[in-house]
């Protein structure tokens, strides 16, 4: 039969199947008990209620202690500047006696280094208490030291803290020597009490016992790190000090092992936190204070830290008392299970017997259950799978009434038939040849404005694809065009849903850009149109739902299809629905109009915000569906005209005509529907296809 012939398919009907000598087999034997189950149901109830109050009152509690342990964490670093600043206060008083004492101001001017090293370490032990003490000359040279041998020198005119003392100002810092973190205070030495003959720097260390104190103002445990690392390389993070001392090093494991911490406090100099580490089993929220050198060098941190677990404690126990109230419930539900039994069982027979009979083909039968509780709301849905049912055979039953045979060579993927005298560019792929390397194209299958498109074999995977080239010109137009068109690619092949047609690859061959598809046997949606009758409405609504479902997935994975029509409709023959060319209408979408009025796209099914050339959401998909559910369930187009701009202006400018008009026989929800999908202003179509599958799906239901 030619594919060109048409003759009236014959009605849908579902006449019941002739079972009456079959005879159903019993039920399946219950593994466990009805009442059973539904104690089992009622004591899960109980232990997911129980177990969510617990839960949610431990996430609850859980987000108030982290809430008020944040809270006082960020309250760290004010608190660590005061520290500091009473902590220096201290030393400078300490060293003040070390730098007037004579006996220190004789030897600044002897510049004896023995006699001097000497003298430090009595002021040292007896009155500065320093870890170290440093003697350095007018010119900057630290001559001795209590903590190193003789001979000692050092050129310390540079570090800003000697710099300051030796101009006559007291000065502190911060120094980082040997994996250890020092307060260090540098005070003048005065001749005279005017003349400055040298400087003195007493260094401190940060140890447990400055931690402990800190610990003390804070109400946290306290770690100060040390970068053991040059500035030039990656930071490498010590403990110099804590107040977790049995904990330091499952403490530094925990910062080392999250991601971009240490460089991001070390050598960024960010303040970080809270932050939860997980140290030893016990969770602390952990707060981040870079700290820097005399100098403004990064050389460790200080982190203050609170047990999440401490904070719990008291919460422990009042959620022992909401498990024995579980425990308590769940004897309720062993007597209460029962007596639902009873209720239950009879309309849940009564499914099960329908279900049997739907099994063997049976898709009129009747489910006698009205009830308004779960077990009737099971039952309609029952039957409105029912309803699904009848769609799906409705639908195959006219694709396979139709005069037009699938599969064949007049059949096109793309929904436009072909001879083989197409007329393609040197470089398109010929008929019996290899293209590619490895696609042996068999024949022709359409031509669109883009380019042909073929039936070819991919020797590699060695199944059958189509493939399609590009219009070399076309691309040329816009050198943006096939950038934006690879972006599309990627995002196309994102898309793996029933209901649409794979992308599988963008390739080039002899200058020729293609793309691989999925190939399809079946033919368009335009060609059920064009068979001269309007579909039956379970036809309508089962080729509506599917198309709504593939746009969903495509939606969900953010691409646009932008060209939504009949002939981008692909129909199976066993009722399966594909929906052709994501991607491919960007390429037109974005050229819009020409300047002599034509417009470049498909007029016919063009949102009014397309036309305009306005930015397009997801809502620009759902009008073009709803003038393809137009055409369905009225058999032609809301607007015609003598060009296509005409069309177009019809869509920005005027309201479609009632779907009644065209066809006074369609459901009123259904025409509701369409020319909700058609609203000029995307804020009044529907939501998403998701809002529009339902609203289909209430219809079905509704006609069970």
């Amino acid at each position: 039969m030619s594919a060109t012939e048409k003759t009236t398919p014959t009605p849908t009907t579902f006449p019941r199947p002739a079972v009456s000598g079959l005879k159903l087999p019993p039920p399946e034997p219950p593994r466990f008990s009805l009442s059973f189950k539904i104690f089992f149901a009622a004591a899960l109830l109980i232990l997911i209620t129980v177990g969510g109050a617990i839960a949610i009152s431990a996430t609850r509690a859980r987000a108030i202690a982290d809430s008020k342990i944040a809270e006082d964490l960020k309250k760290s670093g004010g608190a660590w500047e005061s520290f500091q600043r009473n902590r220096y206060e201290e030393l400078h008083r300490a060293l003040a006696v070390v730098v007037n004492n004579a006996g220190i101001i004789s030897v600044m001017t002897q510049l004896d280094p023995a006699t001097a090293r000497d003298t430090l370490k009595l002021e040292q032990a007896s009155s500065a208490r320093a870890n170290f003490l440093i003697a350095i000359d007018q010119s900057g040279m630290a001559f001795a030291r209590t903590d190193k041998p003789l001979p000692y020198s050092r050129n310390m005119r540079d570090v800003p803290t000697v710099a300051s003392a030796l101009q006559g100002e007291a000065a502190e810092g911060i120094w980082l020597v040997d994996k250890e973190l020092f307060h260090v205070v540098a005070a003048p030495v005065l001749e005279g009490g005017s003349r400055t003959v040298g400087a003195i720097a007493a260094g401190f260390q940060i140890n447990d016992d400055v931690a402990s104190s800190l610990k003390s103002l804070v109400n946290a445990d306290v770690v100060f790190l040390a970068d053991a690392a040059r500035m030039s390389e990656p930071a490498k993070p010590v403990v110099a000090a804590s107040t977790l001392r049995d904990s330091s090093s499952s403490v530094l494991s925990a910062i080392v092992a999250t991601p971009r911490l240490v460089p991001t406090v070390l050598r960024e100099g960010k303040t970080i936190g809270p932050l939860a580490l997980d140290v030893a089993g016990d969770t602390y929220l952990a707060y981040f204070l870079p700290v820097r050198s005399s100098a403004d060098q990064l050389v460790g941190a200080a982190v203050t830290l609170r047990s999440r677990d401490r904070e719990l404690a008291p919460f422990r126990r009042i959620q022992n008392s909401q498990v024995l109230v579980g425990l308590a419930a769940l004897v309720v539900a062993f007597i209460l299970s029962f007596v639902l039994a009873r209720r239950i069982t009879g309309p849940v027979d009564r499914l099960v017997r329908a279900t049997e009979a739907v099994r063997i083909g049976d898709l009129n039968t009747e489910v006698p259950v009205e009830s308004n509780d779960e077990i009737g709301i099971l039952a309609r849905s029952f039957r409105a799978m029912l309803e699904e049912l009848k769609e799906k055979a409705a639908l195959e039953k006219y694709v396979a009434s139709l005069p037009i045979t699938l599969g064949g060579e007049e059949t096109l993927l793309a929904g436009r038939t072909l001879t083989a005298g197409i007329a393609g560019g040197q470089n398109e792929p010929q008929i019996g040849t290899l293209f590619a390397g490895r696609y042996d194209i068999q024949s022709i299958l359409g031509k669109g404005g883009m380019g042909i498109v073929y039936k070819a074999h991919d020797r590699e995977l060695d199944d059958l694809v189509a493939i399609k080239t590009l219009r070399s010109e076309v691309l040329s137009a816009d050198p943006t065009l096939l950038d934006r068109f690879k972006q599309e690619i990627r995002l196309a092949r994102r898309i793996t849903h029933p209901n649409v047609l794979r992308t599988h690859d963008l390739g080039e061959s002899n200058g020729l850009k293609y793309l691989s598809m999925e190939f399809v046997k079946g033919l368009t949606l335009k060609h059920l149109l064009e068979s001269g009758e309007i579909l039956p409405t379970p036809v309508g609504l089962r080729i509506a739902k599917q198309v709504c479902a593939g746009l969903a997935a495509a939606h969900e994975v953010g691409v646009i299809h932008r060209d939504v029509k009949p002939q981008n409709i692909l129909i199976e023959p066993t009722g399966g629905l594909k929906i052709m060319d994501f991607g491919i209408a960007r390429l037109t979408e974005d050229r819009g109009m020409t300047a002599t009025g034509t417009v470049i796209g498909t007029p016919d099914y063009m949102s009014p915000e397309q036309a305009r050339g306005l930015p397009l959401d997801f809502r620009s998909d759902i009008y073009s569906t709803g003038v393809v559910l137009y055409e369905v369930f009225t058999g032609s187009l809301p607007f015609d005209g003598d060009s296509p701009l005409a069309v177009v202006l019809k869509h920005v400018n005027e309201a479609p005509p009632l779907p009644q008009s065209k066809n006074p026989r369609i459901e009123p929800k259904i025409a509701v529907i369409i020319m909700k999908c058609m609203e000029k202003e995307p804020g009044k179509r529907f939501a998403s296809v998701a809002d529009l599958y339902e609203s289909l799906a209430k219809v079905t239901a509704q006609a069970a």
